[in-house]
This record gives C-alpha cells, sequence and structure tokens, in this order.
C-alpha cells in the first residue's frame, strides 16, 4: 500500500494502455504512422509501454527531451521551431540517433546548412489559423522560398508540412473539436491546391484526433500527446470520458472550514499548475473525490476553487465526514503541466521517474 503524505500523482497503467492501444487502432485504421508525443509523459517506464506495443518512433517537444528519450529511442521529432543554439547538442544526437527538425525561417535553414554535421530530415512548421508559430498558410511566396531553399540544401530533406491544431483546445463541445479540425483541413486543402502535388503532413492534437473518423490521404502522421493520460479539460470538450482519465493527484486534507462548506488541501499551484477552466461562472482546478479507491468517480465531493502555491481550497458540494489526514482523490485540468509540475508519478506502488531538467 503506497504510504502517501503529500501530494502524489498516481497513473493507471491499465487506462494508460488502452488509450495508448486506441489511438494504435484508430492509426492503423486511418493507415497512417503514429509517432506520439512524450511531452505528456516525460517517463522513460512509460515510453517502454509504447515500445512493448510496437511503437517504434516518437515526438518531443526539446532537445533536452530528444537527449534524454535518445537512450531508448532511435527516431524522434523534435517538434519545435528548432533553436540554433542547441546546435551541438543536435549534432551529437544524430551520432546514434535519427532526428527531425522543425523549421520556419530561412535563417534557420541557412545555419543548418552551414553546421549541421549530418543529413537530417526537416519539416516545414505550418500555422493554419492556431496564431502560434510557424509559415502562415496563406504566405505562399515565403512557403516556396523556405521549399526551394531545403531542397537546395546537401544536408536537409525536405520532409513536408508539420502542424498542431492547437485552436482544437479552445473548443466547448465536440461539435467545435471537428468544426475546427476541418478548418484547419480547409486550409491545408487551400494550400496544397497552390502546388502541383500534395505534400505530407504530420498533425498532432489530441482533442480532434480522439474523435474523427477520416483524414485526408495526404495526411500521414498524427503525433497526440495529452491521450495517454487525458484530464478533465479533454473530458469537460468531449475528447474522452471518465475511464479514460488515467491519473490522479491524491492530496492530504489539513483542515476542514465546515461552516464555509469548505476543505483546505496540501497541494497547489506548484503541484496542478494554474490551468483552470470555468463552470457556471466559477473558476474550477479540478475535480475532487472522497473514498479509499482512488480511481471511483461515483462520489465526487467538490472542486477545487482556488490555488496559491501549496494551497488548494476546495469548495464542498456534498456533506460528510471529512477528517484532517484523510487523502482526496482530484482529476487535474492538464494532465500535461500536472505531470511536469510533479516530476514523478506513482503506478502500482512503485516510483515512476520523469527527465529531470
Amino acid at each position: 500500500m503506497l504510504n502517501i503524505e503529500k501530494p502524489t500523482l498516481i497513473i493507471n497503467k491499465d487506462i494508460v494502455l488502452n488509450n495508448i492501444k486506441t489511438l494504435l487502432k484508430l492509426s492503423k485504421k486511418l493507415s497512417v504512422s503514429f509517432r506520439p508525443h512524450f511531452k505528456t509523459h516525460q517517463s522513460l517506464e512509460v515510453g517502454k509501454w509504447f515500445k512493448k506495443l510496437g511503437i517504434n518512433k516518437i515526438t518531443v517537444s526539446s532537445v533536452s527531451m530528444a537527449e534524454y528519450f535518445s537512450n531508448q529511442w532511435n527516431d524522434i521529432t523534435i517538434a519545435f521551431p528548432f533553436n540554433i543554439l542547441e546546435i551541438k547538442k543536435v549534432n551529437t544526437l544524430l551520432k546514434k540517433s535519427k532526428i527531425n527538425l522543425l523549421v520556419d525561417s530561412i535563417e534557420t535553414i541557412e545555419f543548418l546548412e552551414k553546421n549541421i554535421d549530418h543529413l537530417i530530415q526537416v519539416y516545414i512548421k505550418i500555422d493554419l489559423g492556431y496564431n502560434r508559430a510557424g509559415i502562415f498558410f496563406k504566405d505562399i511566396n515565403k512557403l516556396k522560398l523556405t521549399i526551394d531553399k531545403i531542397k537546395k540544401s546537401n544536408k536537409l530533406n525536405f520532409a513536408g508540412y508539420l502542424s498542431h491544431f492547437g485552436n482544437t483546445y479552445k473548443s466547448k463541445n465536440k461539435i467545435d473539436i471537428l468544426n475546427t479540425y476541418n478548418d484547419s483541413i480547409n486550409n491545408l486543402d487551400t494550400l496544397n491546391s497552390y502546388f502541383n502535388q500534395k505534400i505530407n503532413v504530420s498533425i498532432g492534437d489530441t482533442p480532434s484526433i480522439s474523435i474523427l473518423n477520416n483524414i485526408p490521404s495526404y495526411v500521414n502522421e498524427i503525433r497526440p500527446g495529452n491521450f495517454v493520460f487525458y484530464d478533465l479539460y479533454q473530458y469537460k470538450i468531449g475528447s474522452c470520458k471518465f475511464k479514460n482519465i488515467g491519473l490522479r493527484m491524491v492530496c492530504p486534507i489539513v483542515s476542514v472550514y465546515s461552516k464555509e462548506n469548505k476543505i483546505l488541501i496540501y497541494g497547489g499551484s506548484v503541484h496542478f499548475s494554474k490551468d483552470v477552466i470555468i463552470e457556471k461562472g466559477r473558476e474550477c482546478y479540478g475535480y475532487v473525490y472522497y473514498g479509499n479507491n482512488f480511481w471511483d468517480t461515483s462520489n465526487k465531493i467538490g472542486y477545487i476553487e482556488s490555488l496559491s502555491q501549496e494551497h488548494g481550497i476546495i469548495k464542498l458540494e456534498k456533506k460528510g465526514n471529512y477528517r484532517v489526514g484523510d487523502l482526496l482523490s482530484i482529476i487535474p485540468i492538464h494532465s500535461c503541466l500536472t505531470a511536469d509540475k510533479m516530476g514523478e508519478y506513482f503506478c502500482d506502488n512503485k516510483n515512476i521517474s520523469m527527465m529531470k531538467i
């Protein structure tokens, strides 16, 4: 039995494996390559669960993460526009692993041509409406110049376009998710219409990939990440069900304020992050459950209404005999940031370490 004394992040291996198998099955149905993003779990041990299911290539979000996973993986896409100051690290990585880079500027391409030691595949980051990074899909002149620059290089191979439909995370329901997905695909169609041949495309958001049934023929790769655990946000927008959420934060009660219908827990923003959803006009930082089974969602007693650094305040929706020292099970809003904050998991009463930055 795990002896919990402080905020502890636990994961359910059966749920996680089922989530992986579901997306793997989907990728085979859609006839696309499955390159899961490991930024959510950031763990070599969890990575082994993927590998045992036959998955042999991954996505990461940084050079440091690529270094960490290169001990067990030799086909890695770094899905973040390349930081030229880390060229030495990438050259070292290329000695033992296939590394795919992401570019969205001529300057970066010119730098790589002069400084990369080995032939490398590069994707062009495309902005299809998320407005975060990449070349805007309507900027055809810049795209043509960028593609030509890569194709003329002796050290760079053009792998295709890479995009992240991150605006699906702003959805309110499945219809919103599909509308955003369809808008992004339409923008890709518009982009492809400017070129004589369709170019391979890698896409990677959990919300749309979790619910779609078909995909354009030119999309050859999917890179979801959050699906491995899911979270409360994904549940609220319709990407998953409660049974798919594979992690819980377990926190001890340190004070009970019966008159105010509130509970103070040891568990704050340094554990959960500050990600929030709005329900009925109120801020919610996680659903709270009471009982010996941390995975049982039948006894929801309230929600976290506020977080400071170490403190969490729970607003009670159900009266009960809650006592100081009792443990509460909480579904966090965003599993990626919660996992990153905690830096370790417990599964089957054993510690699972994560990468250290």
